[in-house]
């Protein structure tokens, strides 16, 4: 038993107050006050024993400034008497019921300590399972998630105005060659496309405002999107007639050679 216990103690008796009273008053299992007058201070986390050493103080009429004072100086400072060393801190004068519950309550502590180590490394190994997962998988994401981003993207982006697209310029740059097709596709406001060119995979993604893709073929493009309004199609360099109204969605439009003389 250190000092600071012994002097708890010797206060309460001297006050003529009861371990029992106090438990009632303060509602701490009195087998903890034991341990308190006992000096075990490690039946507890630190932050239930300070709260249990200041309720005990104001039970029996001590300064709970002073009491912790004390307190803080036993922990800090080893403000304590000298103890042999053949003695447990934590056995020391205590009945054989408040050992054995201090050494359950230690054996708790352990199990819930190991318990979310081993909570934490589930979650991490998941965590860990889902990335590896999401990077495979990333050439599958779903359209609708896609044009939420970049969306968001959008905001940050400046538009460039339809009316700066020199569309001269770009179709001197094309190669010359008779029979091949050139379609630009100029967006007036964001929208999700989807051409074909020739027999060749589809190609698709979302034209943000201002915008323009050029696409070649040898015969034909097959063109489908969104909306309607949103697109002006330019095929080699002569513009195409409005594709439709606001809203309006299109699908696998067949564009050849013939749509210029229309």
């Amino acid at each position: 038993m250190n000092t600071f216990s012994d002097e708890l103690r010797k206060e309460r008796e001297a006050r003529g107050i009861t371990l029992a009273e106090i438990a009632k008053k303060t509602r701490i299992n009195v087998k903890y006050l034991e341990a308190i007058e006992q000096g075990a201070f490690d039946v507890l986390p630190e932050t239930y024993l300070r709260a249990f050493i200041k309720s005990y103080a104001e039970t029996i009429g001590l300064s709970t400034s002073e009491v912790l004072y004390k307190y803080d100086l036993l922990v800090s400072k080893k403000y304590s008497e000298p103890s042999s060393a053949a003695e447990s801190p934590t056995t020391f004068n205590m009945s054989p019921d408040t050992h054995k519950h201090i050494e359950q309550e230690k054996k708790k502590r352990h199990a819930v300590m190991i318990a979310g180590v081993l909570v934490l490394a589930a979650l991490f190994g998941v965590a860990l399972l889902d990335s590896i997962s999401s990077s495979a998988n990333n050439a599958h994401v779903e359209e609708a998630p896609f044009r939420e981003v970049v969306k968001e993207q959008e905001q940050n982006t400046i538009p460039i105005a339809i009316d700066t697209l020199d569309t001269t310029a770009v179709a001197t740059t094309l190669p010359a060659e008779p029979e091949s097709l050139f379609l630009r596709v100029v967006a007036s406001d964001s929208v999700w496309i989807t051409i074909i060119r020739d027999s060749l995979p589809p190609r698709t993604g979302y034209l943000l405002k201002g915008r323009y893709r050029t696409y070649s073929a040898k015969n034909e493009f097959r063109f489908s999107a969104d909306d309607a309004s949103a697109i002006t199609l330019y095929l080699n360099n002569v513009q195409l007639k409005p594709l439709g109204k606001k809203g309006e969605r299109i699908r696998h439009l067949h564009i050849t050679t013939k749509n210029l003389n229309q």
